[in-house]
C-alpha cells in the first residue's frame, strides 16, 4: 500500500512540474494575437521617401536615431555612445548596432542620413542650425554648427537608415511577400523584445481613412493629430499625448493700443490658459505662460513673471498703460472715450480653437475689453495675418527639439505682429549660450510678443483589446511598445 501511495504522489508532483513549466512558458511567449496599423501601400516606408502621415507614423517602429526625446525634453543617447559638444562641433561615437539586415550602423549611413534628412521637408527646417556632417573614422562623425545653438545636441534625433539597404536599427522590420507588407520583431535591434512581434499593415488612402479604420475596429492604434479639433468619440483606450506644437494668441504690435508694453501685459495676464486648456481644448492641451514645453526639465527652476492668469494684474497693467476704466470700473476706455474693441482672427476649420476664442473673449470682456472674434477659413485667415489685418489671432507653430523660436524672432514665419528689437537680441543670446533661460524668460515676460496659451495633445487612441499604458508623446508614438499586448 505504501508502495502504491508513493507511485500516486510521484505522479502528482511531476504533473504539477509540468503545469507549471508549460504555465511559464506561456508567459514568455509572444502575443499571437494580431496588432494592426495604418499603411499606404502607393507611399514608402522611408522616413525620407514618404509623402504620407501614416507611413510616416510607421518610421517610429522602423528607425531610431542617434538620440531620442526624454518626457523631459532631454536628449538620450540610442545609437550614439561617447559624444562631445564644444563651440560648434558636436563629435559622436558610435555604439555597436545592426540595421535589421544585419550590417553593421557605420559613421557613412549616419552622414548618408543627414544628408537624407537636410534635404527633406519635415526636417530640412529643424537642422538648419547644423552645417554639416562629417566622418571621423568608421564610427565617428563631427557635425559643424552653422550658427551658435547650445540645445542642438537636441536636433540628432533624425532617423538613421543603411546606405546602401535602406533599413533601419528600429524595433521592428519591413517583410515584404508577393503584394504585402508586414512589420516584423526586427532580431538586431538593442533592446527589449517586444511581446507583439508581428504587425499587420492596413490598407488605407489617408490619414482620414486610418480614423475610420480604428472606428471600425480594423486597426488597433492611432495616433490622431486631431487636426480639425474634433475629439473623436470611442468605447476605446484614449489619451492624451503631447506634440510639439505650440498654440499661442499673437498680437498686433502695430496698432496704436497694443504697442504698449503694459498694455499687452495686460492682456497676457487675462488670459487662464488653464481653463482653455481644460474647457475650450476638452484636456487635450498642456497649458503654459511660455513658449516652452512646461514639462522641460530646465523649467523647473525658471520663474514666469507673467503666470497664468491673474485678472487684477490686469486691471493694473491696464491703469499702468495710461488708460482709465468707467465710473462703474467695468469698462476699459480707450482716448476717445470709448470702450476698448479689439478683433481675434481664428480658423474657422479648426472647432477647438474656435472653442478657445470664444472663452477669450470671455476673459477680455473679465477685464473690460470688447473682442470681435473673425472666423476665417485657412486661406483668408493666412491672408488676413500676413497683411497685419487683425489685432489678435490664434496661431500654432511647430517648436523644434532645440526649443528654436526663430519663426518668432529669427528668420520669420509667426513674427506677424511682433515688433521688438530688444527681444530679439535678447533670444539671440539665450540660444547661443550668452544669457541664462531665466533671462529670456524675463525678458520675454516683460515684453509679452504674443501670449503662449498651451502645448498641443494628439488623441493616442487604442481599441479596447490592446493592452497598453499609451504613456506617447509625438517624440515616440510607440514608446512601450514592448510592453503591448492584444
Amino acid at each position: 500500500m505504501k508502495k502504491i501511495i508513493s507511485i500516486i504522489l510521484c505522479v502528482i508532483m511531476a504533473f504539477s512540474l509540468f503545469s507549471c513549466s508549460k504555465g511559464k512558458e506561456k508567459s514568455n511567449t509572444a502575443s499571437s494575437s494580431s496588432f494592426k496599423l495604418p499603411y499606404l501601400s502607393s507611399d514608402s516606408l522611408s522616413p525620407y521617401k514618404c509623402k504620407s502621415e501614416v507611413n510616416f507614423k510607421l518610421a517610429g517602429l522602423l528607425y531610431d536615431g542617434l538620440f531620442k526625446m526624454s518626457a523631459d525634453r532631454n536628449p538620450q543617447k540610442v545609437l550614439a555612445g561617447q559624444y562631445s559638444f564644444q563651440d560648434k562641433v558636436i563629435t559622436v561615437n558610435l555604439k555597436s548596432a545592426k540595421f535589421s539586415d544585419g550590417s553593421t550602423v557605420s559613421s557613412e549611413d549616419v552622414v548618408y542620413s543627414f544628408e537624407k534628412a537636410k534635404a527633406s521637408d519635415r526636417f530640412s527646417a529643424a537642422l538648419t542650425p547644423i552645417a554639416t556632417a562629417q566622418k571621423k573614422g568608421s564610427s565617428v562623425i563631427r557635425f559643424t554648427l552653422g550658427s551658435a545653438d547650445v540645445y542642438a545636441l537636441n536636433l540628432l534625433t533624425f532617423p538613421i537608415i543603411s546606405k546602401s539597404s535602406q533599413t533601419g536599427t528600429g524595433r521592428y522590420a519591413a517583410e515584404r511577400k508577393d503584394d504585402s507588407t508586414t512589420l516584423v520583431y526586427n532580431k538586431y535591434h538593442n533592446g527589449d523584445k517586444p511581446q507583439i512581434e508581428k504587425i499587420e499593415l492596413c490598407e488605407c488612402a489617408d490619414y482620414s481613412g486610418a480614423v475610420n479604420l480604428l472606428n471600425s475596429g480594423k486597426i488597433d492604434y492611432l495616433f490622431d493629430e486631431l487636426e480639425n479639433g474634433n475629439i473623436r468619440s470611442s468605447t476605446g483606450k484614449s489619451q492624451p499625448a503631447k506634440m510639439n506644437n505650440l498654440i499661442f494668441m499673437g498680437i498686433n504690435a502695430n496698432r496704436p493700443v497694443l504697442k504698449n508694453t503694459h498694455f499687452r501685459r495686460g492682456i497676457a495676464h487675462a488670459i487662464n490658459q488653464k481653463k482653455l486648456a481644460s474647457d475650450a481644448f476638452e484636456t487635450y492641451a498642456f497649458p503654459t505662460a511660455t513658449p516652452f514645453d512646461p514639462d522641460w526639465s530646465d523649467m523647473g527652476s525658471v520663474v514666469a513673471t507673467t503666470v497664468l492668469s491673474d485678472t487684477a494684474e490686469a486691471k493694473d497693467a491696464f491703469l499702468d498703460s495710461g488708460l482709465k476704466y468707467d465710473k462703474l470700473g467695468v469698462n476699459l476706455l480707450g482716448d476717445n472715450g470709448k470702450q476698448i474693441k479689439l478683433n481675434l482672427i481664428v480658423n474657422s476649420a479648426n472647432n477647438m480653437k474656435i472653442a478657445a476664442a470664444e472663452e477669450i473673449k470671455a476673459q477680455l470682456i473679465n477685464c473690460g475689453i470688447i473682442v470681435e472674434i473673425q472666423k476665417m477659413p485657412l486661406d483668408e485667415y493666412n491672408i488676413a495675418i500676413e497683411n497685419g489685418n487683425f489685432d489678435l489671432y490664434l496661431g500654432e507653430v511647430k517648436i523644434a527639439n532645440d526649443f528654436s523660436l526663430d519663426c518668432f524672432f529669427g528668420s520669420g514665419g509667426a513674427d506677424f505682429g511682433i515688433n521688438s528689437k530688444k527681444l530679439r537680441v535678447s533670444y539671440k543670446n539665450f540660444i547661443s549660450g550668452e544669457c541664462s533661460l531665466q533671462d529670456f524668460v524675463s525678458a520675454f515676460c516683460d515684453e509679452n510678443p504674443f501670449v503662449p496659451l498651451a502645448y498641443k495633445a494628439a488623441d493616442a487612441c487604442a481599441n479596447s483589446a490592446l493592452e497598453a499604458d499609451l504613456q506617447v508623446s509625438e517624440n515616440d508614438i510607440y514608446n512601450g511598445v514592448e510592453g503591448w499586448s492584444i
